[in-house]
């Protein structure tokens, strides 16, 4: 019985060795207290089932396709729940499936994709921290993935049923796909597949655990925000400020070297306790920069200093992210951070 203690010791010493290892690159030799409480031991999830709908789809034939779509129906119940004895529904899907740019978009993914072993480590990692914090919550076990055609009304996540659907090309690692379809630079940038980590917890977040609050002043949204950034954290550690937030490594470092600076100028205008909808908009909307700073500054610096605020709060108090998901006086966790970032 003593040796499979001493066995079971040194493997959390070997976990916990292997963790701060690849915490260092992104946090430095001095991991701040907000960074250690998630370092939490997982366990490994377990009965996982990809199922690659694009690769069916954009495999059957095509003088068949009716009988072919309704062969795979039941397999692919979160796509094909519809009537396949429409026409119009055939059709639609059928000029999806033949045409030129999503025969492209669906080679570029098994290009970028040709197995799904980074997407399984994401999620199961994000599971993983879910369900070490949530144990009560179940997951979907069923992960599909497809291609929907770049389509900004399909989230590039979303829970169908009991099953998690994930759009990987939404993930193409900046492809230069994304120029040619005009998307905004600054969304491209967030197309990695270490952005996936980040959207999974987001919908995480939403379906377990969005309180539904009331808008409240500046100050409030900011330190919302900056929650939701901080679970999206939990969920996956090593994630790094730039996929968090969203910015370019450029921008990380204009927020991080200006945060003094921004944070007086919000205090001496008064902008804090504001629910000016101008306000709203230059701290808290997206684009490619912050155009009242600079084109260099990254936007939603409000989220960027909701984020400070929660970390700094979870560096001086003891408590379980659990805990800090249900506080509701958010005016008060900020008074309680006791924030105050040097010039």
């Amino acid at each position: 019985m003593r040796i499979i203690s001493e066995m079971n010791l040194m493997k959390k010493l070997v976990y916990l060795m292997l963790v701060v290892f690849w915490l260092l690159p992104a946090c430095g030799p001095d991991i701040p207290v907000h960074k250690k409480k998630l370092l939490v031991e997982t366990t490994p999830v377990k009965g996982l089932v990809f199922d690659r709908y694009e690769d069916v789809l954009f495999g059957l034939d095509t003088s068949n396709f009716q009988e072919g779509l309704k062969s795979i129906q039941q397999q692919y119940l979160p796509f094909l729940d519809g009537d396949l004895d429409n026409p119009d529904a055939i059709r639609y899907l059928k000029n999806f499936a033949v045409d030129p740019f999503s025969v492209n978009l669906y080679q570029t993914v098994k290009q970028t994709f040709p197995n799904l072993d980074e997407v399984r480590a994401v999620v199961e990692e994000v599971y993983g921290h879910f369900q070490f914090y949530y144990p009560e919550i179940p997951l979907p076990k069923h992960i599909y993935t497809c291609v929907s055609g770049i389509n900004p009304d399909i989230p590039a996540v979303l829970f169908a049923g009991d099953a998690l659907v994930i759009s990987l090309d939404w993930y193409l690692n900046g492809n230069e796909i994304y120029e040619q379809i005009g998307m905004p630079q600054y969304r491209a940038r967030r197309t990695a597949v270490e952005t996936l980590a980040k959207d999974l917890g987001q919908l995480l977040f939403a379906t377990f655990l969005d309180q539904d609050a009331k808008q409240g002043c500046l100050l409030e949204e900011m330190v919302n925000a900056g929650r939701i950034d901080y679970f999206v954290e939990a969920m996956y550690p090593k994630m790094a400020d730039s996929v968090l937030l969203g910015y370019s490594s450029e921008q990380t470092r204009w927020a991080e070297a200006n945060e003094g600076n921004l944070w007086a100028d919000m205090v001496g205008n008064q902008y804090l306790y504001s629910s000016d909808l101008e306000m709203f908009r230059v701290f808290l909307s997206d684009g490619p920069f912050t155009n009242e700073y600079s084109h260099e500054a990254p936007p939603r610096l409000g989220e960027f200093i909701g984020l400070q605020i929660v970390r700094t709060f979870m560096d001086v108090h003891e408590i379980s992210l659990q805990e800090l998901m249900q506080v509701k006086d958010l005016q008060g966790l900020f008074l309680d951070s006791r924030y105050k970032p040097k010039k």
